[in-house]
């Protein structure tokens, strides 16, 4: 039963980190020029969608672990519930933390 419920799971999704960071190596994304002041409100746009796009897509990846490992493999019927409100609260904190911090240091860097 443990290698069945929990090290074949944890096996698979380490193989799938590896395939990723792979994949991942052999094509890099180009960066982006160096990062500048939010000047005009299309660049504040801007901004607010890859903020919400990057909260809104890592808020869904937690909650597809959790159904995967939470609910598929151990059975807790609760378990997606509950991180779907703890997840919330976490993102409700989390994000004007981020954006108060990349405030301070791009007003720190000049």
């Amino acid at each position: 039963m443990i290698l069945r419920g929990v090290v074949a799971p944890i096996a698979a999704a380490f193989a799938l980190c590896l395939a990723l960071l792979w994949y991942a190596s052999a094509r890099p994304v180009p960066r982006m020029p160096a990062s500048r002041a939010v000047r005009t409100l299309a660049d504040l746009r801007t901004v607010l969608r890859c903020l919400a796009v990057t909260a809104i897509g890592g808020y869904a990846a937690l909650l597809g672990i959790v159904f995967v490992l939470g609910v598929l493999v151990v059975g807790d019927r609760d378990a997606l519930l509950s991180a779907a409100w703890s997840s919330l609260f976490l993102l409700a904190i989390a994000t004007p933390v981020f954006i108060a911090l990349s405030w301070a240091f791009g007003r720190r860097d000049g």
